[in-house]
């Protein structure tokens, strides 16, 4: 499984751990709702749990490819985010700038 950005046509965006259990369909395992919040600060990405009542939150939520527009990769600041809450908390790190 791999992590990814889901935005449907919607304009709704889903970050969870993905897999592809055929051309149809992908299955999504602990998602979250990407959302937007305004702060003192300026804008801050925020997590809100989708669908977490479900039964299928942890084993695998199925949606059909033909509600989605397109799959990306997130930030490495957002997986780490991500990884922080529902994986194994284990961050990516930057790359090391040259002295």
């Amino acid at each position: 499984m791999t992590i990814k950005l889901i935005t449907f046509k919607t304009n709704h965006t889903l970050m969870a751990e993905i897999e592809c259990t055929d051309e149809k369909t992908i299955s999504l395992k602990e998602p979250v709702q990407v959302v937007v919040q305004s702060t003192k600060e300026g804008p801050m990405m925020g997590f809100v749990p989708f669908l977490d009542y479900a039964t299928e939150f942890k084993t695998g939520i199925k949606i059909s490819m033909h509600d989605v527009l397109c799959l990306t990769t997130p930030s490495r600041e957002l997986e780490n985010q991500y990884n922080q809450v529902f994986g194994s908390g284990i961050q990516i790190a930057s790359a090391i700038p040259k002295i």
